[in-house]
């Protein structure tokens, strides 16, 4: 059996979690993970000095409880035991009847927190047209 971690990482609204549940449904044995699910509730959550929530540093997520629930499923994951009979180029390496699973984890800040750096075994980064990013979040 094997476990692939792999890192869904880029600018927020470019489209990790779209990305992220779509390879769940087509891969077997694969779960999703996302950063959105640690936020901190708004009364931890530090304001600037124009009154703004800075929802958009590490102190605003639960960082410690988003790396156990990685090392969570890791140790019991929940996917169904479909075996493999085609590896994705992403497990070339692997043999034809190995199972594999594969955890997706999708956020705007998983690389600037050095412990989720130790899991990966492959991490991606999107972007977007500074223009498109922007229509995006209006």
């Amino acid at each position: 059996m094997k476990i692939l971690v792999i890192g869904l990482g880029g600018v927020t609204n470019g489209g990790k979690t779209t990305l992220a549940e779509k390879l769940k449904k087509l891969l077997p044995n694969c779960d999703t993970i996302s950063q959105d699910n640690f936020f901190k509730p708004e009364s931890e959550v530090e304001t600037d000095e124009r009154g703004f929530k800075l929802y958009d540093v590490l102190d605003a997520l639960y960082m410690d409880e988003m790396v156990k629930s990685i090392h969570n499923w890791m140790k019991s994951h929940t996917s169904s035991d479909v075996v493999t009979e085609n590896p994705t180029d992403t497990c070339n390496s692997l043999k034809m009847t190995e199972e594999v699973y594969i955890l997706i984890v999708e956020g705007f800040l998983l690389y600037n927190y050095e412990p989720l750096n130790e899991l990966w075994n492959r991490r991606y980064f999107l972007t977007l047209p500074y223009e498109e990013c922007k229509r995006r979040r209006r």
